[in-house]
């Protein structure tokens, strides 16, 4: 069930994203055993946030694509006790969510209201590929939801970054086909903002009156410009949004604190 804040006309969610989870909870990522990035993330929310209306999963649930993740994942997020909301990263295949989690779970509705707000969850991973690509059918999909709501505004969501980053590694992996989102973005003033994951460090930018929020992992964190692959020492965290009926988006990132992660920052890739 949907939960209101106490203005009763604004709605606040959380981003979980990129958390990387392995079949055998002992498995590290670059040094980092990303369950327990996960677990102090989902502490931090439980501390921070009073209510929750839904969790936006933004992808890159797995690393290694593996049924028991995807339980794992979709078990600790319930303790949140809010509507999840799931899309898959490039190292994720939404059939194999879909066959975990059931195909009919409300947690793959890809359009779903929030008051006078629409969310919308775009797919954009490439099987086999680190780089996103946005197909026909997920363009016409969006451009029908634009066409049709009576949504008054419009969150749009997605794994891979639309819009640039300086880190030249990271944006090789970026979105391939950004101008066709935003040619359908461009003719339809209700939306308000793009949440995306995938770089693995925060970012905020504006486009033809547009905002562009890039959010933290629950796990190891990329260093935010430079060229080769660099991991930062900041710590895990999440994103938080909080939606008005007048078309207001406030946000913010929460990281957890006063933690010290064992973490390879010597590595040259993962």
């Amino acid at each position: 069930m949907q939960r209101l804040l106490s203005d009763s006309n604004s709605y606040r969610l959380v981003q979980v994203t990129d958390t990387h989870l392995y079949a055998d909870t002992s498995q590290v990522l670059v040094g980092m055993n990303c369950d327990e990035g996960l677990r102090d993330v989902i502490d931090l929310i439980r501390k921070k946030e009073d209510v929750i209306a839904g969790v936006l999963l933004t992808g890159d649930a797995s690393q290694d694509n593996s049924a028991a993740s995807y339980q794992r994942l979709h078990t600790t997020l319930a303790t949140l006790g809010a509507r999840q909301h799931w899309i898959p990263g490039n190292h994720d295949e939404l059939k194999a969510m879909q066959k975990v989690l059931n195909a009919g779970n409300r947690c793959f509705e890809k359009s779903i209201r929030f008051g006078k707000w629409q969310v919308v969850m775009l797919v954009s991973n490439v099987v086999g590929a680190a780089h996103g690509m946005l197909k026909k059918a997920e363009l016409d999909f969006l451009e029908e939801q634009l066409s049709s709501t009576n949504a008054e505004h419009i969150l749009i969501c997605l794994h891979h970054n639309p819009v640039p980053v300086k880190a030249a590694w990271l944006q090789q992996h970026a979105l391939k086909n950004p101008e066709a989102l935003f040619a359908i973005l461009d003719r339809y003033p209700t939306v308000r903002a793009v949440l995306f994951g995938h770089i693995h460090h925060e970012l905020k930018c504006k486009r033809n009156g547009v905002a562009y929020y890039g959010s933290p992992s629950t796990c190891i964190q990329f260093h935010p410009s430079h060229e080769e692959f660099a991991l930062d020492h900041r710590n895990p965290g999440y994103r938080w949004l909080e939606l008005h009926a007048d078309g207001t988006l406030l946000t913010g990132v929460n990281r957890v604190r006063n933690k010290r992660y064992s973490v390879d920052f010597a590595s040259i890739g993962y």
